[in-house]
């Protein structure tokens, strides 16, 4: 039912807007900005390894208009995500940094990444709404969703599995750790989701890992949608135009009148 409210919407939006493209009226920006960051952040680990200099180009899949891929990525994506969130200062930009380094320094001793990351959000963060769930923002929330655009943003833009930040928003400083993203296997390595592997010498390593094979994917299933999608949109545009052009404007007004 949801995937044909969405092919729908978009049959309806298909229409030409004067010079202004479906994808930049619709695609909400962090998409479009975000998926190279994703590609450079793509062989990194989730220990914090410094993403390649030079991002891979990306590219949709085969037989898939660009334009087309990126609407699907905005209507499909889906983001887990926690943040700890200081005051809006340079001290409080000072206190992230205090804080990410001791995350940091938690993780490489063995403890998970999540679980560092809760903790210290139960301890540290400001948000009280989020505060006592670990600081947990939300799970598996769409584009746009998360109330300040800037942690919205960086919820499809962050490396998955890895501490970021200072994040500077209206509300405060921020630091952020993605530990589940789905529909965005293809620019994070075929990853969704950070797990703890155990290690020799105790604790464990956070490491990134594929979807589980349940989830939907970026395979064959998302080639059949985005074609379906194509026809669909096409042929809608073509039917909604026709008809427009049908319409005689000039009587519709006189009847008005």
């Amino acid at each position: 039912m949801a995937t044909a409210v969405r092919l729908l919407f978009l049959l309806l939006c298909s229409v030409p807007l004067s010079n202004s493209s479906w994808s930049a009226l619709m695609t909400p920006r962090p998409t479009r900005r975000c998926l190279l960051l994703l590609a450079a952040a793509a062989t990194s680990s989730a220990r914090g390894l410094s993403p390649p200099p030079k991002p891979p180009p990306l590219k949709p899949p085969p037989l898939v208009p660009r334009r087309l891929y990126m609407d699907w990525v905005a209507l499909n994506s889906k983001a887990t995500a926690r943040h700890i969130m200081r005051p809006p200062t340079t001290a409080g930009r000072a206190e992230c940094l205090q804080i990410k380094q001791e995350l940091s320094a938690a993780t490489a001793a063995g403890e998970f990444v999540v679980d560092a990351f809760s903790a210290a959000a139960a301890t540290h963060s400001l948000d009280e709404e989020s505060r006592l769930n670990g600081g947990l923002l939300g799970v598996r929330l769409r584009q746009g969703v998360c109330r300040l655009p800037e942690l919205d943003r960086a919820c499809f833009c962050s490396p998955l599995g890895r501490v970021t930040g200072p994040l500077q928003t209206s509300q405060g400083v921020h630091l952020l750790l993605v530990e589940e993203r789905i529909g965005l296997q293809m620019h994070d390595a075929g990853m969704s989701r950070v797990v703890a592997q155990p290690r020799q010498e105790g604790g464990v390593r956070s490491v990134l890992a594929p979807p589980d094979p349940g989830e939907a994917g970026d395979g064959p299933e998302l080639l059949l949608s985005l074609l379906g999608l194509a026809v669909v949109s096409v042929a809608g545009g073509q039917l909604i135009g026709a008809m427009a052009s049908a319409v005689d404007l000039g009587a519709m007004a006189s009847a008005v009148r």
